[in-house]
């Protein structure tokens, strides 16, 4: 019970007691008055009636007529003439009460009125006694009356006051709800102050103290987190141009071309600073790094995409991957970033610009190989200025590889009508090597077939803006499944980044999320979609709770640097990139920066997920760092749901 209620119960029984009390006192005297007026009431008509009776004595039909006119004005129950001997001569009486009155008021409420006595004399000499008794039900009609007026009044009365204290103790105990609200939150990780202060001096204290942890505990969380954006900055950011560095470029390539990822395809481009060694001799590092720093902002500006990934790979070469996206497609651009140079000698203010660029765009496939890569581009660089006499070469479209949309189109659909996407699930384990979720995996099987990766249609999916129509189909894929077989497995599925750019693509998804409510579903959404739509994705993580769904982020932990966003958020989960799993074990600086994730993760009771799990070195490495759960191919691969 509530400590207002308890408060709220005592004033009320005091309250009670009070209007108990003051109720009896107030009827035991109205019925000592009454009892006592009716007495003197019924003596003073025995004197006055035996004397009249005296008078009489001798006419015994006089006196008859003198007691039925005394009594028939309804204030006696009895009156009783008796001889000398105490034999009744003449008497009247009337025990009925009002039908007014209830009779358990009559039962609980004893009346008590002695009878009067008079002699009745013939001269001198007696001959007879008068009885005189008064008639309760005049006492009782009286007590009814008052009692009916002291109930009502005691009602009202209690009802104003029992009002007055409910607001007043609501009042007063507001600090205390607000510490209670304050409570929860820091169970739920979310760091509210109350202010201003409460008046009373108890709750102030309390108030203060409370307020003092929360802001303890906010410094700490926030603490964690810079700790944990200082040592991704020192791991895989370039100092001088806020790029990713080449270490970064090297942990995360396979990640990206990964077969099962929709960023497996796309355009890579590389951008060479020809003559910055003489230019560092000829005007000092320093502004050698300033020049340096401009060109990479440019070079990211111009080929911005929302997945693009920007490194220096060294002193003199940049280089972009750009997901989805077809090298014709950024020739535009990457002419007019080698116009960059001229824009640069004069915001530097220099007198001459001994700095050329080269660039080279090629093509990159789900799971190319790095050094494949690097060899096209080497190549291609090579011949820009040289053979071509082109500062930019680009790589030629192979014809059975280009994008066509209408036939992208076209095979989308019909295996959409046939059927032809299915699920596949990987399992992701705990510390026991117990399953505790499946992630689902999207497939198609081709024309001849063969069953091909998201890789292979999701570039197209996402140019012919489909991916809304995609995430419908594999919702409605998963939810038939979960009617046909009862499942106690958690099942988690990647939702497109287009819901959070789109928030009519959502609500055409919620009619079948309706269908799926309370089912056993997570769904996630890719860390650098999530970071830059923060407000559309919360407002969507709380429908999906709505739902009764777990919510996650997945690809956690390369792209973005700063962590108090899942603060905000509170996902249930998150899923580390999978390029963590190639450094875990051997790079110092990556196993001390996911053991900072894992500690913000758990101040937050965010669950950790290591991906792409291969060996056990990486499984032990991942332990140590505090991650709980796992999934990769160590575990188990990806089978059909």
């Amino acid at each position: 019970m509530s400590f207002k209620s308890n408060i709220l119960i005592f004033i009320s029984l005091m309250l009670v007691v009070l209007l108990v009390g003051t109720f009896g006192l107030n009827m035991s005297t109205t019925q000592a008055f009454l009892e006592k007026q009716l007495q003197s009431h019924s003596y003073d008509t025995a004197n006055s009636l035996g004397l009249s009776l005296s008078a009489v004595a001798d006419n015994p039909s006089s006196a008859q007529t003198m007691i039925d006119a005394v009594f028939d004005r309804g204030h006696f129950a009895r009156i009783e003439l008796l001889d000398i001997d105490g034999q009744p001569v003449y008497q009247r009486s009337n025990d009925a009460i009002s039908s007014d009155i209830p009779h358990w008021f009559i039962e609980l409420v004893d009346i008590n009125i002695a009878p009067s006595s008079a002699v009745v004399q013939r001269g001198w000499m007696p001959i007879g006694k008068l009885k005189v008794q008064a008639h309760k039900g005049y006492a009782y009609i009286e007590l009814w009356l008052v009692f009916k007026s002291l109930v009502q009044w005691f009602l009202i009365a209690a009802a104003i006051f029992l009002t007055s204290a409910y607001i007043a103790v609501r009042l007063l105990l507001r600090p205390l709800k607000r510490a209670q609200k304050q409570a929860h939150a820091i169970a739920n990780k979310e760091y509210i102050l109350q202010d201003p202060l409460p008046k009373t001096t108890e709750f102030r204290q309390l108030v203060n103290a409370m307020n003092g942890m929360v802001t303890k505990l906010q410094q700490v969380f926030t603490r964690e987190a810079q700790v944990a954006e200082k040592l991704r900055s020192m791991a895989y950011q370039d100092s001088v141009t806020g790029l990713y560095n080449r270490h970064y470029f090297d942990m995360t390539f396979s990640s990206i071309v990964d077969e099962d990822q929709t960023t497996a395809q796309g355009t890579v481009y590389l951008l060479r600073i020809n003559g910055l060694k003489e230019f560092n001799t000829h005007y000092g590092y320093q502004l050698g790094n300033e020049l340096v720093k401009h060109l990479a902002r440019i070079f990211r500006t111009t080929l911005s995409t929302t997945d693009g990934v920007y490194v220096r790979l060294n002193g003199i070469e940049l280089i972009a991957l750009l997901p989805n996206t077809k090298p014709s497609s950024i020739q535009k651009n990457a002419d007019q970033l080698l116009l960059a140079t001229k824009t640069l000698r004069e915001e530097l203010n220099l007198e001459e610009m001994p700095i050329e660029l080269t660039a080279a765009i090629a093509r990159y496939t789900p799971n190319e190989s790095k050094s494949k890569m690097f060899s096209q581009l080497d190549f291609l660089i090579q011949q820009a200025g040289e053979v071509y006499n082109d500062s930019v070469q680009v790589q030629r479209e192979d014809a059975q590889r280009a994008f066509n949309n209408d036939q992208w189109q076209q095979l989308i659909d019909t295996a959409i009508v046939e059927r032809r996407f299915k699920l596949f699930k990987q399992d992701a384990f705990n510390l026991e090597k117990a399953t505790y979720e499946s992630e689902l995996l999207v497939r198609m099987i081709g024309d001849d077939g063969k069953i091909q990766s998201a890789a292979y249609f999701m570039p197209a999916v996402e140019q012919l803006r489909m991916e809304s129509k995609i995430d419908q189909l594999v919702l409605r894929l998963v939810t038939e499944h979960l009617q046909s077989e009862q499942s106690s497995t958690v099942y988690s599925i990647n939702l497109s980044k287009s819901l959070l750019l789109s928030s009519n693509a959502f609500d055409q998804l919620v009619p079948h999320l309706e269908q799926a409510r309370g089912a056993k579903l997570a769904f996630e959404f890719p860390e650098s979609a999530v970071y830059n739509n923060l407000a559309a994705c919360k407002n969507i993580f709380n429908v999906l709770r709505q739902f009764g769904f777990k919510v996650g982020i997945d690809r956690f932990g390369i792209q973005v640097a700063d962590l108090q966003y899942l603060k905000t958020l509170q996902p249930d989960y998150i899923k580390l990139d999978a390029s963590f799993s190639d450094q875990i074990e051997s790079d110092a600086s990556t196993n001390s920066y996911v053991e900072s994730i894992c500690e913000v993760a758990s101040n937050l009771d965010i669950d950790v997920f290591a991906m792409s799990i291969e060996q056990e070195a990486q499984l032990e490495a991942f332990k140590s760092s505090g991650v709980r759960y796992f999934q990769g191919y160590y575990f188990s691969t990806p089978i059909p749901l």
